[in-house]
């Protein structure tokens, strides 16, 4: 049976509008935590908020909104499908992104299991007033936010994408996500100020370029500019194993044109962009993880651990045995 508060809580989200277009979800706590998953033909919705995890189920709310707060995606098994500003877009497990309040959006989940996480305004500047001697420019998730809260930005209509740089799984994240959890559903005294400090360490997770590889979208931009972004983030998040064909499936172009403008845009082709991509997860891999070099062939989808050792003595010229040698991370 649905619990009352939360149907009540999700009928207010539903009901609130901005305009005549759009409605808006009102979230009225500094942070609030949601749990979607997908069981049979509905959505099993779980809300962790105002000291309270509170369950439901009811059919996907696919309709096009807005929030009144920041919204944090992050998609936890299976997949996605996003709608941004009329723009569709699959995620991943491991995917998500990070949505100012002007971005119009909606999602399905055949069969995801998506976490999101809202936070205001007044929540995100009250924490970043009190971190003393704090470079902006060099934290660029931090950045991201309090531009978007500035006034002077009220136009614009933008999205911070954020992929994992290795395909593998992210157990740091997701052990602060668990510890954020608990910490929004427990009463206990200290709560506030522990949930502060891990949604400070979850935007800094994010930073990290072992964990996680970040793309700003700008809504606004170019035509041209918006599909070199699609493009590049398209091959990043394949980590560069991808085919001009899955390249003209996914974006609806012919895929000569597009190599034609990322030619233009970065003085690169397809094939050699994605071969770049290959060789930094493949470094990555080798200097941070001590996995066979045999299953980071499979995990970068080469042929075989030969096609694997000629494609890397090719770009550094040394093996990828000597390379992780040199250069492993303890």
């Amino acid at each position: 049976m649905m619990d009352r508060y939360a149907l009540a809580m999700f009928k207010k989200l539903e009901n609130t509008q901005i305009s005549s277009d759009y409605p808006r979800l009102q979230i009225n706590t500094p942070l609030a935590l949601f749990f979607k998953r997908s069981v049979a033909s509905q959505i099993l919705y779980t809300s962790v908020l105002d000291e309270k995890v509170s369950f439901f189920t009811a059919p996907n709310y696919a309709n096009p909104h807005q929030n009144s707060a920041f919204e944090l995606v992050y998609v936890l098994k299976g997949s996605v499908t996003k709608t941004i500003e009329g723009h569709q877009y699959r995620l991943k497990a491991g995917e998500g992104y990070i949505l100012n309040r002007r971005i119009t959006h909606s999602e399905e989940l055949t069969d995801g299991f998506m976490l999101v996480l809202n936070f205001t305004e007044a929540f995100f500047m009250e924490l970043l007033n009190n971190l003393t001697a704090f470079n902006l420019k060099a934290h660029p998730v931090f950045d991201f936010i309090a531009t978007n809260c500035s006034s002077n930005n009220d136009w614009q209509k933008n999205y911070l994408e954020f992929t994992p740089t290795v395909p593998l799984e992210n157990p740091q994240f997701q052990i602060l996500l668990d510890s954020l959890q608990q910490e929004l559903a427990t009463p206990k005294i200290g709560a506030t100020y522990l949930q502060k400090g891990l949604f400070l360490r979850l935007l800094a997770a994010l930073e990290n370029q072992n964990m996680f590889a970040l793309n700003p979208v700008v809504l606004n931009q170019s035509k041209e500019d918006y599909l070199i972004n699609r493009l590049t983030s398209y091959i990043a998040k394949n980590y560069g194993a991808v085919s001009r064909k899955e390249i003209e499936l996914e974006l609806h172009y012919n895929s000569e044109y597009l190599n034609r403008l990322l030619k233009k845009h970065t003085g690169q082709t397809i094939n050699q962009y994605a071969s770049e991509i290959r060789l930094q997860r493949a470094k990555q891999l080798l200097t941070t993880t001590k996995l066979p070099i045999s299953q980071i062939t499979d995990l970068l989808h080469f042929s075989s651990d030969n096609y694997f050792y000629h494609f890397f003595k090719k770009a550094t010229g040394t093996s990828p045995s000597r390379y992780r040698q040199k250069y492993y991370q303890d």
